[in-house]
C-alpha cells in the first residue's frame, strides 16, 4: 500500500527543516555544488530535503567564497518578506557534512512540460520573473521551476543571486 506523503504547514515545516535528524539518503549528480537528498525526522514526522553543506561549494569567480547557502536562505527570506511562496521553506543549519541549507524537497506534478511550461503565460510565471530582477537571479534554468499540483510554481536553486551588479539570466526572457 502506497504512503501518503505528510502535508506540514509552514511553522511545522520550518521547525522539522531546523530542528530534524537529517539522514543523507544521496546526490542529486547533476548538481554542480554538493546537494544532497535527505530525509529528515523528528516528533513521529518524516519529510525529505535538500542540503547544500558550504563546505561542498564550488567557488566562483564573481561571486565570494562560502556564500550560496546564504544566498539561498536570503531568497527564501525575500520570497516570504514579499508574501509569494515561490521559494520553498528554507533554513540555513548545520547538517551531517556541517553548516548549509536545508531547503523542504517539493514533488512537483511531473506530468508538467517544463520546455512548454516556460513559453506559457501563467500568473506564476509573471511573478518568478519579478521575484528573479528583485534577487538578481543569475541562473533560472527550467530545471529550477517545480509545478505543482495545482499550478503554483516554486523556484529553487539561488545560491548565485544577490550580486550588486546586473546578472539576470534566465529561461523566462519571454517576459
Amino acid at each position: 500500500m502506497d504512503e501518503q506523503p505528510v502535508t506540514l504547514d509552514l511553522s511545522e515545516a520550518l521547525e522539522l527543516l531546523r530542528t530534524g535528524t537529517m539522514r543523507i539518503e544521496g546526490r542529486l549528480v547533476d548538481a554542480s555544488n554538493t546537494t544532497l537528498y535527505c530525509e529528515l525526522a523528528g516528533d513521529g514526522v518524516t519529510a525529505g530535503c535538500v542540503y547544500k553543506p558550504v563546505r561542498g561549494e564550488r567557488p566562483l569567480w564573481d561571486f565570494p567564497d562560502g556564500t550560496l547557502a546564504e544566498r539561498e536562505f536570503a531568497a527564501y527570506v525575500v520570497s516570504q518578506a514579499l508574501g509569494w511562496n515561490v521559494v520553498p521553506p528554507t533554513v540555513l543549519r548545520d547538517g551531517p557534512l556541517g553548516e548549509g541549507m536545508v531547503q523542504l524537497w517539493m514533488d512537483g506534478d511531473d506530468t508538467v512540460d517544463l520546455a512548454r511550461l516556460i513559453r506559457d503565460d501563467l500568473p506564476p510565471l509573471r511573478r518568478m520573473v519579478l521575484f528573479d530582477a528583485i534577487v538578481n537571479n543569475a541562473d533560472r534554468k527550467g530545471g529550477h521551476l517545480i509545478p505543482m499540483v495545482g499550478g503554483h510554481v516554486y523556484g529553487v536553486d539561488h545560491g548565485v543571486s544577490f550580486h550588486q551588479q546586473d546578472k539576470l539570466r534566465t529561461v523566462l526572457w519571454g517576459w
